[in-house]
Formats: C-alpha cells, sequence, structure tokens
C-alpha cells in the first residue's frame, strides 16, 4: 500500500487560508464533510472541538499532522492543505507550517492510523519534497507529488522491534516515596515492580500514586490534622503515606506483552483496554517496556 493510496484530490485544499492548527483542522474537516467521507459529520466536529487534538505530530518547520481516531468514519480518510502564509501552533506561537494533513481513522484501523502518520512525517522530513507540496496550485499537484507514490506503508512490526529495552524497575519493598520520586526524575508514568530474578508481580503508575499521596496532602492542607492511623500504618510505625511498601499499593493485574506480538495486536489492545503502556515479558521476566509514545516515535522515524 502506497502513501498516495490514502490520498483523494477531493480533499485537498490550496491554498489553505487558516491562522491556526485548530482553524486549518476544522476546514479540512469540513471539506471531508462535504466530499462525503464521512459518516457522522457531527460526531467528527464534536471530537475535534472537545478532544483538541488526540496527538500531533509536528514535522519540524514544514508540516502539522493532527490525528484522531473516531467511529465518525468507517475507513481511513485524509486531508491536505496548502497554505500561502505560515500557520501558527496555539500551544507554541513561535512553531508555523505551511502544510496541514488532517488523519482521522477508526479504532479498528489503528494499526494503519499509526503507520500512515508515520509515513507522512517522513516523507515531509525530506526539504525537497516539501518544496514540491508549497510549490502546487492544484489539488491534482499535490495528490501526484512523487515521493507520496513511492512511500510505501512499512509491513508489520513486532513488539521486539518497538519496545524500549531499558527499563526502570523497583522492588515489592521499597517505599512509595521512592518510586514516585524515581518516576519523577526519570519522567515515567509507570514502573514494573519485580522480584530480584526479574519476574513481574505488579505495576505502579500514576494512579497509584495519586490515590494513596494526594488525599494524606489534602487533609493536611485543608483541617491540619491528620488521619486516623490505619491498621498497616500502626503495624509499620508511620502513618506517612511515603513509607508505604510498594507491595501494599501496586496494581497485581497487569496487561503484558511478549517480543513477537505484532503492531496490530498491541494497537487493538491499546483502543479496546483502555490502556497506553505494557510491560513486555519473556518466560515471566520483564525484557522491555511499550507505550503508545514509542510507537509513534518509532513510525515517525526515518
Amino acid at each position: 500500500m502506497k502513501l498516495r493510496d490514502v490520498l483523494d484530490p477531493a480533499h485537498v485544499v490550496v491554498p489553505l487560508k487558516a491562522a491556526t492548527v485548530q482553524q486549518a483542522t476544522e476546514q479540512l474537516a469540513d471539506k471531508l464533510i462535504e466530499s462525503g467521507a464521512i459518516a457522522d459529520p457531527k460526531r467528527l466536529s464534536g471530537v475535534i472541538k472537545n478532544a483538541w487534538p488526540e496527538d500531533m505530530v509536528s514535522v519540524g518547520e514544514h508540516a502539522f499532522l493532527p490525528h484522531f481516531r473516531t467511529e465518525a468514519v468507517r475507513k481511513l480518510v485524509t486531508a491536505v492543505g496548502v497554505a500561502a502564509t505560515p500557520i501558527r501552533w496555539e500551544k507554541d506561537p513561535h512553531r508555523t507550517a505551511r502544510i496541514v494533513i488532517l488523519i482521522v481513522a477508526p479504532p479498528r484501523e489503528t494499526p494503519t492510523y499509526l503507520q500512515v502518520v508515520g509515513a507522512f512525517a517522513r516523507t515531509l522530513s525530506d526539504p525537497e519534497t516539501v518544496l514540491q507540496l508549497l510549490a502546487a496550485k492544484t489539488p491534482e499537484q499535490v495528490v501526484g507529488v512523487g515521493a507520496l507514490e513511492a512511500i510505501e506503508l512499512p509491513g508489520q512490526l513486532t513488539v521486539r522491534d518497538v519496545m524500549t529495552p531499558h527499563v526502570y524497575t523497583v522492588r515489592p519493598n521499597q517505599t512509595l516515596g521512592e518510586v514516585a520520586r524515581l518516576m519523577v526524575a526519570k519522567d515515567v508514568r509507570a514502573v514494573p515492580v519485580v522480584e530480584e530474578d526479574g519476574g513481574l508481580v505488579g505495576i505502579v503508575t500514576h494512579k497509584e500514586l495519586l490515590r494513596h499521596l494526594v488525599p494524606e496532602f489534602v487533609q493536611r492542607a485543608k483541617s491540619g490534622e491528620f488521619r486516623a492511623p490505619t491498621r498497616s500504618q500502626i503495624q509499620r510505625g508511620s502513618t506517612d503515606p511515603t513509607q508505604i511498601p510498594v507491595r501494599e499499593v501496586m496494581a497485581r493485574s497487569v496487561l503484558c506483552l511478549s517480543e513477537d506480538q505484532t503492531l496490530s495486536d498491541v494497537a487493538n489492545l491499546m483502543t479496546s483496554k483502555e490502556v497506553d503502556r505494557f510491560p513486555v515479558v519473556r518466560e515471566g521476566v520483564v525484557v522491555g517496556f511499550l507505550t503508545r509514545a514509542d510507537l509513534i516515535r518509532r513510525l515517525v522515524a526515518p
């Protein structure tokens, strides 16, 4: 499947007249709606308005790729806009580009959706391709850019190809405070809990930190009073929640991946289970970690 196969001259706007990325996205969505490519226009408009954006890929100074997964469409569709003047990104007014590509796909096509986002990002990292797009005067000229015909969507990747092999882990007897400091220092949102042999026994995420650390902080901030100690607090001789052993707070039910699972497997799990990060295990031992961000970075990489 070529990148050209997901493009349609009827979904191209030249010139695109918008000041911001959101305005550009709304105009491109209107173009898709006008062409009949959207099954549920109201739902798409609601997604763009209320979930802006699900993810944004910015390709240097060349392009913005807003993309969404929604049941508003029955299959993956794209729309391309090329502006005569720079369009700014609301989150960073200093970042501008003249090309905006909207990608919309139903959740069941998440693997293809991720591949298309990555393929566009790689293609637009080539200055010559960008110059050809910026010089295009008609939708047919945009779709006819040679690089779009040359780019093939990647085949199925496995977890082994994408995962992060170096994983921060903690032991069950470490304290919640130690884990919180590690997560902040390393900027991670989850850490697997493993035994000495590397066997996975649980996971600690931001959810566990918030559940145990926030109530105590709020109680003290509001009244200056401490809660009555629980039995476990009395047993360990401390009411400080940062001293809670990880084994008492970790999530014991953990969705894991094997190294040989495909990108389609992972994408379907992310969609159906609403989980975006997984330990990767081999015979019960943690050998890697995979997040949705890892997938995007891998697919966007040249």
